[in-house]
């Protein structure tokens, strides 16, 4: 079962959402490591083998965090940041992506769904 790690930018209600449809779901709030470095979080992803999902741009940057050297990043390009509209394209990606293949994935969730980048 894939786990995930959600920045503290992410709502909260994102963590109660994957919860409920059974994935492992941790965010930096609850896990009280608010206000840590971003390699510090990632680190903490790789080492708990969890998809880090967050709004910043950086995380993106293949360059700062390579594809491959990570279990996945999932960077939510949603503006303005509804939270009804970021539930509804994560429901669709976690509908129509096979997760068992987002390991060293890039993932960019959209309004109008979602983009994937893999390692050539």
């Amino acid at each position: 079962m894939t786990k995930f790690l959600l920045d503290e930018n992410v709502p909260p209600a994102v963590v109660g959402f994957l919860q409920k449809k059974g994935f492992d779901a941790k965010g930096v709030y609850g896990l009280r490591i608010h206000g840590a470095s971003d390699d510090e979080i990632m680190q903490l992803a790789r080492q708990d083998e969890r998809v880090f999902i967050t709004f910043d741009k950086h995380f993106s940057n293949i360059l700062l965090y390579p594809l491959g050297s990570h279990c996945g990043i999932i960077r939510i390009r949603i503006h303005p940041p509804l939270l009804s509209d970021i539930l509804r394209i994560l429901d669709q990606f976690l509908q129509k992506f096979d997760l068992t293949t987002i390991r060293g994935t890039l993932v960019v969730l959209e309004r109008e769904g979602f983009r994937v980048r893999r390692i050539p």
